[in-house]
């Protein structure tokens, strides 16, 4: 019956009958902003990590900096000393070691700058389709003059096959640059350095081998580290800033790549790198 006390309408009986469908308007609009939120919370990790990056590496820069100025100071003051006094012929040799340690300083400082931009966060690489084996090519023809002088050979085996890759051409250069010259550094003469290179499904394999001093265990967690130096006696007296590994890890990790790195003393150490096909 009707609230008038009559039979129900034909309108009042559809409307009584009709189901209601509940909808949960609001259910896409939390997942959305739960989507947001972890987005927000990835950049925002991405953000402190870079953030604590380049704090350690501007200690650390500081700290290794201070050196030579130290060393330039105590040269340049020498010089002012006894530049007229009677007697005084080591400036040829004061000079030697005055521009060693200005092109040292120019090297961390050139490294660090490199590394600060690459991580950056709105920093992109900018990558185009590239083989590898010209590139490596041009590296190897550039260091032969380097082995030749350490007296080890280089022995480079990257098939023209290769799949095309997407990277920054001068960055990548770098990469193979600083490789093969620490292999070169850190091994004795007479031995050989390999390249060669392989494919598997999406990625381009490339193994930088040496039979060199190698690497003791419980520095090689720390190689890729800004400024590491190694204590091995035969290869901390060598030249470097100790950021040549830490611009290559670097540089693999924005192009998409990955490094990794195996070695026992005086048995060799091997770089492998994987960077996707284009």
């Amino acid at each position: 019956m009707s609230r008038s006390g009559g039979m129900m309408t034909q309108r009042e009986r559809k409307e009584k009958a009709a189901p209601v469908l509940a909808v949960d308007t609001q259910a896409p609009v939390a997942a959305d902003l739960h989507a947001e939120v972890e987005r927000l919370r990835r950049e925002l990790d991405e953000l402190q990590r870079t953030d604590r990056f380049k704090d350690h590496c501007l200690s650390v820069a500081a700290h290794e900096l201070a050196t030579p100025l130290t060393v330039i100071q105590a040269y340049v003051e020498t010089l002012q000393a006894k530049w007229n006094a009677p007697g005084f012929d080591q400036v040829p040799e004061f000079l030697h070691v005055l521009q060693h340690e200005t092109a040292r300083l120019i090297r961390t400082v050139e490294r660090t700058l490199q590394i600060s931009r690459l991580t950056s966060a709105n920093q992109t690489v900018q990558r185009l389709p590239l083989q590898l084996l010209p590139l490596i090519s041009v590296v190897a023809d550039a260091l032969r003059p380097l082995f030749r002088q350490h007296d080890v050979r280089l022995d480079v085996r990257v098939p023209d096959t290769l799949p095309w890759i997407s990277a920054d051409r001068d960055l990548l250069e770098q990469v193979f640059i600083n490789l093969l010259d620490n292999a070169v550094k850190f091994s004795p003469s007479a031995c050989t350095v390999l390249v060669r290179a392989s494919t598997s499904t999406g990625w381009v394999h490339v193994e930088v081998l040496d039979r060199g001093y190698g690497i003791a265990a419980d520095e090689v967690q720390h190689i890729f580290d800004p400024y590491f130096r190694s204590r091995d006696d035969r290869v901390g007296h060598t030249r470097g800033t100790g950021l040549g590994l830490a611009l290559v890890k670097t540089v693999m990790e924005q192009h998409g790549g990955r490094i990794e790195v195996e070695s026992a003393l005086d048995r060799g150490t091997v770089f492998r790198l994987a960077l996707p096909q284009a």
